[in-house]
């Protein structure tokens, strides 16, 4: 009979946390448009308002759970509105799809440095094909270049940098699902470092895009803005910065794909570049649970027309 009783309360805990995890993905909160905003919701919720398909979730309300945003909500602040007693909650959202960008080589011919990079994209560690969209951006200087991965999810491609620039220079990657155009992801391979960035470096400014707005905090003192963009996988744009907010608007884009926002400039005439993600994905908030219970529950969602993977995390006490 104790075996049955322990059962049937594991059964209804997991139900229990099953319900919360739902709620969370699909109510908006309150109010149901918090995420424009710097306001603390009422109800804690991620859902777009109104939602045209099951599992949409809200731009802003995700950017606000990143840490890096500005305006980002507090663990605190999170469990208090959620309604939560005696339970932890974490959350996480990753790309569906992995892009890893490795340079192979280089060389230098007629002022102009050639790299060549190697591109592999895959799901669950499984391969995929995918056509890729790639932007190299410099001072001043913005090109690209498309290729595709092939059916075991790999492939080469190469950019070319003006060779004065070639030191100071940014590639943003996009790959394209083929089977699946909202499977889009991105990734960033810096040229000074040579290092593939997981995340943005905000050295001497911290981009921070919320309600289709990019702030630029700054970081240090002594800098000039010279550029902003904003890329997509099939779309670039300029964009214009207003020094008196310290702000640029972003354009809602008609493109199934994350957006890339990026400024440029200089420090006490050191050139820098500045990048940040919209939505600002991936990231972990939340509980780390550490040595405590944690129930995952995992779900597909849509953020502006792109699949992402968001965990939502729930068991163990508060931390």
């Amino acid at each position: 009979m104790q075996v049955r009783i322990d059962n049937t309360r594991n059964i209804n805990q997991e139900s229990y946390l099953q319900a919360i995890a739902n709620h969370i993905v699909t109510n908006p909160g309150t109010p149901s448009d918090w995420g424009a905003s710097n306001d603390i919701p009422a109800d804690f919720g991620l859902a777009v308002n109104p939602a045209a398909i099951p599992y949409q979730i809200d731009i802003d309300k995700i950017s606000r759970l990143n840490s890096l945003n500005n305006c980002s909500l507090s663990y605190f602040d999170m469990e208090n509105t959620s309604k939560l007693e005696d339970v932890a909650l974490g959350i996480s959202v990753s790309q569906i799809m992995d892009v890893v960008v490795t340079q192979v080589s280089n060389y230098t011919s007629n002022n102009v440095t050639y790299f060549i990079f190697s591109v592999s994209t895959s799901i669950d560690s499984q391969p995929v094909s995918a056509t890729l969209n790639s932007y190299v951006i410099a001072d001043n200087y913005v090109n690209n270049v498309t290729s595709s991965t092939s059916n075991v999810g790999a492939s080469e491609f190469i950019v070319q940098v003006p060779f004065a620039e070639s030191d100071a220079a940014t590639v943003v990657v996009f790959a394209r699902a083929s089977f699946d155009s909202r499977i889009t992801s991105y990734a960033i391979f810096n040229l000074a470092t040579s290092t593939l960035q997981t995340a943005p470096p905000s050295s001497y400014l911290s981009l921070s895009p919320l309600d289709y707005n990019l702030n630029l905090i700054r970081n240090s003192t002594g800098l000039t803005i010279n550029d902003c963009y904003v890329f997509t996988y099939a779309h670039q744009q300029s964009l214009i910065y207003d020094p008196s907010t310290y702000s640029c608007e972003i354009p809602r884009i008609v493109d199934e794909s994350p957006m890339i926002l990026f400024a440029d400039g200089f420090c006490n005439g050191t050139y820098f570049q500045e990048w940040v993600s919209y939505p600002q994905v991936p990231f972990s908030s939340g509980s780390p649970f550490s040595g405590s219970e944690q129930n995952v529950f995992s779900y597909e969602v849509t953020i502006n027309g792109v699949l992402y993977k968001l965990e939502i995390s729930l068991g163990g006490t508060p931390s």
